[in-house]
């Protein structure tokens, strides 16, 4: 009887999903329905476009929060009833290549401070989402070129590095 208790316990660990048991957002190979997807925490993932299937593959892996940072013709309402279905939270922050505002930002660390986690920020194709996760980051009080640079790992281009220079350092 104490084997077979040992037993059972040993075969749930092995095979409940890690990202379930332990809050943390998988790694890029474990969620291959999401574009451009890199882990910026253990608990937030940047990425690019969802993908079909994507959502139910999401909260499969324990996410609970998707941020989507696209505007409204780039498909958000379809995403946001995916998401709603597959039982997670959806917030829509729409911006574009133009640059982020401070605003905005504003309105992300509202979110994603109460945001159930692990927790999605994507947009299109990691561009806007690594450059609102930068900019975030600036504001907690992270030294400017390392947001920066863990950005450009994450997706970041020139353009809009160039407009949340100009936004968050000036």
């Amino acid at each position: 009887m104490k084997y077979s208790i040992i037993l059972m316990a040993l075969m749930t660990i092995l095979f409940t999903p890690l990202t379930q048991a332990s809050g943390r957002v998988p790694f890029g190979h474990q969620v291959i329905e999401v574009q451009n997807y890199s882990r910026a925490t253990e608990q937030i993932a940047i990425s690019g476009m969802i993908s079909d299937g994507g959502t139910q593959a999401l909260a499969a892996t324990g996410f609970k929060t998707v941020i989507d940072l696209r505007t409204k013709n780039e498909g958000t309402a379809e995403e946001k009833a995916l998401v709603d279905r597959a039982g997670m939270m959806y917030f829509n922050i729409p911006t574009t290549v133009a640059g982020i505002t401070r605003e905005q930002v504003a309105e992300f660390t509202k979110i994603i401070e109460s945001a159930q986690k692990p927790v999605l920020i994507h947009c299109g194709s990691g561009n806007r989402a690594s450059a609102m996760w930068a900019s975030y980051r600036i504001t907690q009080g992270v030294e400017p070129e390392a947001a920066i640079k863990e950005a450009r790992k994450m997706g970041l281009r020139p353009p809009l590095e160039e407009k949340l220079r100009e936004i968050m350092l000036n």
